[in-house]
């Protein structure tokens, strides 16, 4: 093995090793990334066809596979990069940064090792969530959900685009870590970011303008699920577009460590 893949082997096992047992990322992220959005979306669901059930009240549209799997995107990829970016930023306790300058000649073998790990378990935790809600939306409300399905057209889309964003999405969280440096002020810019800024963009001049290249809705976009507003392009072109914003994150923060260092 060469030299450079076997360092970024050697940081990805190193984080494997560090995260084991009861960490914060398998006790509270990877539950939370997987069991909230379902929470969410089976108890929409579990309304809504309580109310399709009511004979003559109000009728309830049917919900197909474009608009099912919102909170997977909006809330698990985004715990995906709130786990890297704890995880990046968790360097600085215990003096853990300076055996890391001890060990690895460069940072950023350090920094894509991390990106690997947190990549690859944000991409199988996404991959996991949907497959669970595409298979349950139709057994919870029939009525409602009925044409879900993860082997339909759009289905297929989210099986392979949600894992592709989460995985970029850990590469986002491994930088804004690393730049800021501390674990709480690093998962606050990615949760004020995701759930506060994007949303609150709409509000100055030109907002709405503004939000269709905000990266995360390209990223709902790419799936193939619903938006109210349309970015100015296709949904490969969306997922691009957003894979490229989060990855440009990582590598500022490759080129910031590089020159420090």
């Amino acid at each position: 093995m060469s030299a450079a893949p076997a360092l970024i082997a050697r940081s990805l096992e190193a984080e494997r090793v560090r995260t084991s047992g009861r960490s914060r990322l398998w006790t509270v992220v990877v539950p939370a990334a997987g069991v909230v959005p379902m929470i969410i979306t089976f108890g929409i669901a579990a309304v809504a066809e309580a109310f399709a059930r009511i004979p003559g009240q109000l009728s309830v549209l049917a919900v197909s596979t474009s608009n099912a799997a919102y909170w997977v995107i909006t809330i698990t990829v985004v715990l995906v990069a709130v786990a890297a970016a704890d995880g990046q930023a968790s360097e600085s306790r215990y003096r853990a940064r300076e055996y890391a300058h001890l060990a690895f000649a460069q940072p950023w073998p350090v920094l894509a090792g991390r990106w690997l790990f947190y990549g690859s378990v944000g991409a199988v935790v996404t991959v996991v969530t949907l497959i669970a809600v595409l298979v349950a939306l139709p057994l919870i409300s029939p009525l409602v959900y009925g044409s879900v399905s993860p082997t339909d057209p759009v289905g297929y889309r989210l099986l392979w685009t949600g894992p592709v964003l989460a995985f970029a999405a850990a590469g986002a969280g491994v930088g804004v870590g690393a730049l800021i440096r501390s674990p709480l002020g690093a998962v606050g810019v990615i949760l004020l970011w995701a759930y506060v800024a994007e949303s609150a963009a709409g509000y100055l001049p030109s907002g709405a303008s503004m939000q269709r290249f905000m990266p995360l809705l390209n990223a709902v976009y790419a799936t193939g699920q619903d938006t109210v507003l349309i970015p100015p392009w296709g949904k490969d072109a969306a997922l691009l577009y957003a894979c490229a914003l989060l990855s440009a994150i990582f590598m500022v923060a490759v080129a910031e460590r590089t020159i420090r260092k």
